[in-house]
């Protein structure tokens, strides 16, 4: 049994790894698992003039059949950690097929509820201060929300893909250096949506999460600088990203009945039409460090001595651009959706890349890390809520037939 397991091993991790260019596909026959660790955190918003807004708009409270009592002023916080393995294989050596299955491991929503007292009680002597509206809120069922956690263990969008490298029928167009790709990928709703009862929460949909659409097309060219011995490749992509119509419980109060008893109003449930993602990226990858190639099991496995495994150390640079269109919701108040549409009005995000890979096959290591950084506050935007994720994460190619 040992000596089956351990040639069962050699035949599985001793598959040739594919280029991290954007139009490279996997050899045919080839397995890739790919695990990665996420954290992403989110802590303003860009309004429609572009400038920082909290991530929950603040809330005009009144009293009943009277005045303004005060102003709540949300500053929330938002946390997002998921686990994302992923497994792609090379159906042909042009057509890759991928699937991914991200799964969160913790969501953390701190409100950090400020206050801004309204008019004048004469029955007070004063206005609201904070403290007054939470007690009468509590004395009306009300709690002041805390810190929310969820999402423990569940699932967001599982993500089928493929990608279809025409390059490999234009052979001249190919040993030029360029790489020609088409990928398509479809998310299955399989994400957790918002609780309607908490205040501050959060789901695992790719809307709830806004990093891609539901339906996605790319196209993507690149182009490998033989002059430079294919040390630099810069690449361009343009996409096309749906988001589908999708239907929600509106809150009943049960938790929150002064601020999410929505559905005398709206309805027992409401749609949500999110709009959708057009947009372009560049991207330049650096091979800095090829590494040395030893003597070892798995070099020792191919014709050319391990020459094409990929390097030790790959650098990638990237930015995209994404216009993002108007969202529509669909309730029975006209003034409600159109509070929810004003933050989600047509807008745009500015991405910045650092991908960072280590490939240790050449050196008889039989996986490549990674670490990946994307960044969404550094570069003004407009109505979306920037978010900065950091991916870590370690790839295995297999081979087992």
């Amino acid at each position: 049994m040992r000596r089956l397991l351990l040639a069962t091993a050699l035949v599985v991790l001793a598959a040739p790894a594919a280029s991290a260019r954007p139009t490279a596909t996997l050899p045919k026959n080839t397995f890739m698992l790919d695990v990665a660790y996420a954290t992403s955190w989110v802590r303003r918003a860009n309004d429609n003039h572009g400038h920082k807004a909290p991530l929950i708009e603040p809330m005009y409270r009144y009293e009943p059949g009277g005045g303004l009592q005060g102003i709540i002023i949300p500053n929330a916080k938002v946390n997002f950690q998921l686990i994302i393995p992923q497994i792609r294989y090379g159906i042909t050596d042009y057509l890759t097929a991928a699937f991914g299955v991200p799964v969160a491991l913790r969501t953390k929503v701190e409100p950090d509820l400020g206050w801004v007292p309204g008019d004048y009680y004469w029955t007070l002597g004063r206005s609201y201060s904070e403290q007054d509206f939470w007690e009468w809120a509590e004395s009306m069922g009300q709690p002041k929300p805390g810190v929310w956690e969820g999402n423990k263990g569940k699932l967001s969008d599982m993500v089928l893909g493929l990608r279809y490298r025409i390059s490999h029928h234009l052979p001249r167009f190919q040993a030029a250096g360029w790489g020609l790709a088409l990928t398509a990928y479809w998310a299955l709703p399989t994400g957790q949506k918002k609780d309607p009862e908490e205040l501050a929460s959060a789901g695992t949909t790719s809307w709830e999460l806004h990093f891609q659409g539901e339906l996605g097309f790319h196209l993507t060219i690149d182009k490998a600088f033989q002059s430079l011995k294919n040390r630099l490749s810069i690449g361009l992509d343009v996409f096309y990203e749906v988001f589908f119509e999708h239907t929600y419980k509106a809150g009943i109060g049960t938790k929150n009945p002064l601020i999410q008893n929505l559905a005398p109003y709206v309805g027992k449930t409401y749609k949500i039409d999110p709009g959708d993602f057009v947009g372009a990226g560049i991207y330049i990858e650096v091979i800095p460090w090829i590494g040395p190639t030893t003597n070892n099991w798995l070099t020792r496995r191919t014709r050319d001595g391990g020459a094409g495994y990929p390097p030790l150390l790959t650098v990638g640079l990237g930015y995209v651009f994404t216009f993002h269109g108007q969202s529509e919701w669909t309730s029975n108040s006209a003034i409600w959706d159109w509070t929810q549409e004003k933050p989600w009005r047509p807008g745009y995000k500015n991405r910045l890349i650092l991908d960072v890979q280590f490939s240790f096959l050449r050196l008889g290591a039989p996986f490549m890390a990674y670490v990946s950084l994307k960044n969404l506050s550094w570069l003004p935007g407009r109505n979306n809520r920037p978010s900065d994720v950091v991916i870590a994460g370690i790839r295995v190619p297999m081979k087992f037939w």
